[in-house]
Protein backbone atom coordinates (compact mmCIF):
# COMPACT_ATOMS: atom_id res chain seq x y z
CA UNK A 1 0.00 0.00 0.00
CA UNK A 2 1.42 3.43 -1.33
CA UNK A 3 0.55 6.14 0.74
CA UNK A 4 1.07 9.85 -0.37
CA UNK A 5 0.02 13.34 -0.77
CA UNK A 6 0.11 15.98 -3.32
CA UNK A 7 2.62 15.25 -5.51
CA UNK A 8 4.06 12.42 -3.63
CA UNK A 9 3.68 9.80 -6.03
CA UNK A 10 6.15 11.16 -8.41
CA UNK A 11 9.06 10.19 -6.22
CA UNK A 12 8.14 6.36 -6.76
CA UNK A 13 7.79 7.12 -10.66
CA UNK A 14 11.27 9.15 -10.22
CA UNK A 15 12.42 5.75 -9.40
CA UNK A 16 11.09 3.34 -11.40
CA UNK A 17 12.55 5.85 -14.25
CA UNK A 18 15.63 5.85 -12.65
CA UNK A 19 16.32 2.00 -12.32
CA UNK A 20 15.28 1.56 -15.96
CA UNK A 21 17.64 4.03 -16.98
CA UNK A 22 20.51 1.90 -14.24
CA UNK A 23 19.37 -1.08 -16.21
CA UNK A 24 21.71 -0.73 -18.77
CA UNK A 25 24.08 1.80 -17.01
CA UNK A 26 24.59 -1.47 -14.75
CA UNK A 27 24.99 -3.87 -17.80
CA UNK A 28 27.91 -1.40 -19.10
CA UNK A 29 29.45 -1.38 -15.91
CA UNK A 30 29.61 -5.44 -15.43
CA UNK A 31 29.05 -8.46 -16.37
CA UNK A 32 28.03 -9.84 -13.29
CA UNK A 33 24.24 -9.44 -12.81
CA UNK A 34 24.51 -8.73 -8.89
CA UNK A 35 26.68 -6.24 -9.42
CA UNK A 36 25.03 -4.74 -12.56
CA UNK A 37 21.54 -4.75 -10.40
CA UNK A 38 22.93 -3.19 -7.37
CA UNK A 39 24.55 -0.13 -9.95
CA UNK A 40 20.55 0.06 -11.06
CA UNK A 41 19.34 0.57 -7.55
CA UNK A 42 22.19 3.24 -7.00
CA UNK A 43 21.30 5.17 -10.36
CA UNK A 44 17.82 4.78 -9.00
CA UNK A 45 18.13 6.43 -5.70
CA UNK A 46 20.42 9.48 -7.38
CA UNK A 47 17.44 10.28 -10.16
CA UNK A 48 14.72 9.60 -7.48
CA UNK A 49 16.84 12.11 -4.82
CA UNK A 50 17.61 14.20 -8.11
CA UNK A 51 13.80 14.58 -9.36
CA UNK A 52 12.53 14.80 -6.18
CA UNK A 53 14.68 17.56 -5.21
CA UNK A 54 13.92 19.59 -8.26
CA UNK A 55 9.93 18.97 -8.04
CA UNK A 56 9.71 20.17 -4.51
CA UNK A 57 12.04 23.64 -5.71
CA UNK A 58 9.56 23.70 -8.33
CA UNK A 59 6.45 23.89 -6.51
CA UNK A 60 7.47 25.56 -3.03
CA UNK A 61 9.34 28.16 -4.82
CA UNK A 62 8.10 31.75 -4.70
CA UNK A 63 6.40 34.07 -2.38
CA UNK A 64 3.97 32.87 0.26
CA UNK A 65 0.76 34.51 1.11
CA UNK A 66 1.13 36.00 4.41
CA UNK A 67 -1.92 36.05 7.13
CA UNK A 68 -2.23 37.88 10.51
CA UNK A 69 -3.66 35.68 13.37
CA UNK A 70 -6.16 37.91 15.25
CA UNK A 71 -5.75 36.28 18.53
CA UNK A 72 -1.30 36.82 18.58
CA UNK A 73 -0.75 39.45 16.09
CA UNK A 74 1.79 37.20 14.84
CA UNK A 75 2.25 37.34 10.71
CA UNK A 76 1.78 33.31 9.06
CA UNK A 77 3.40 32.49 5.77
CA UNK A 78 1.90 30.27 3.75
CA UNK A 79 3.16 28.28 0.83
CA UNK A 80 2.81 26.17 -1.61
CA UNK A 81 3.32 22.24 -0.51
CA UNK A 82 4.57 19.40 -2.74
CA UNK A 83 3.19 16.71 -0.87
CA UNK A 84 4.32 13.23 0.70
CA UNK A 85 5.08 9.81 0.23
CA UNK A 86 5.31 7.59 3.57
CA UNK A 87 4.74 10.57 5.40
CA UNK A 88 8.14 12.16 4.32
CA UNK A 89 7.93 15.39 2.77
CA UNK A 90 8.27 15.10 -1.14
CA UNK A 91 11.72 17.65 -0.12
CA UNK A 92 12.95 15.35 1.89
CA UNK A 93 12.90 12.25 -0.19
CA UNK A 94 16.33 14.11 -1.61
CA UNK A 95 18.17 13.03 1.05
CA UNK A 96 16.39 9.82 1.81
CA UNK A 97 15.46 8.09 -1.68
CA UNK A 98 20.13 8.01 -2.58
CA UNK A 99 20.47 6.28 1.18
CA UNK A 100 17.44 3.77 0.12
CA UNK A 101 18.92 3.21 -3.34
CA UNK A 102 22.96 2.34 -2.04
CA UNK A 103 21.15 0.20 1.04
CA UNK A 104 19.92 -1.81 -1.63
CA UNK A 105 22.81 -2.01 -3.24
CA UNK A 106 24.52 -3.10 -0.53
CA UNK A 107 22.14 -5.62 0.60
CA UNK A 108 22.12 -6.73 -3.04
CA UNK A 109 25.62 -7.38 -2.99
CA UNK A 110 26.08 -9.06 0.46
CA UNK A 111 23.30 -11.35 -0.01
CA UNK A 112 24.80 -14.70 -1.27
CA UNK A 113 23.71 -15.66 -5.22
CA UNK A 114 21.01 -18.45 -5.20
CA UNK A 115 22.04 -20.26 -8.19
CA UNK A 116 21.79 -24.63 -8.98
CA UNK A 117 24.95 -26.38 -8.71
CA UNK A 118 25.87 -27.42 -12.14
CA UNK A 119 24.66 -31.28 -13.25
CA UNK A 120 28.38 -32.66 -13.25
CA UNK A 121 29.20 -31.56 -9.81
CA UNK A 122 25.99 -33.40 -8.21
CA UNK A 123 26.65 -36.61 -6.76
CA UNK A 124 24.58 -39.45 -8.14
CA UNK A 125 22.05 -40.58 -6.12
CA UNK A 126 22.85 -44.24 -4.53
CA UNK A 127 19.70 -46.51 -5.94
CA UNK A 128 18.49 -49.61 -3.61
CA UNK A 129 19.26 -52.94 -4.64
CA UNK A 130 16.44 -54.33 -5.94
CA UNK A 131 15.53 -57.55 -3.97
CA UNK A 132 14.13 -60.37 -5.37
CA UNK A 133 11.89 -62.71 -3.29
CA UNK A 134 12.64 -66.43 -2.68
CA UNK A 135 10.79 -69.25 -2.86
CA UNK A 136 11.89 -69.80 1.06
CA UNK A 137 9.96 -67.02 2.48
CA UNK A 138 6.29 -66.51 2.66
CA UNK A 139 4.73 -63.64 0.94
Amino acid sequence: MIIWSGWGFLVVVFYLVGFLIGIPVGSLVSADPDTATAVSFICAGLLAGLGSFLLARQIEKGEGRAFIDEATQQRIVVRKHAGSLFFIPTRYWAYVAPVVGIGLAVLMLATPPVRPAPLETAAPAAADPVVAPTGDHPV
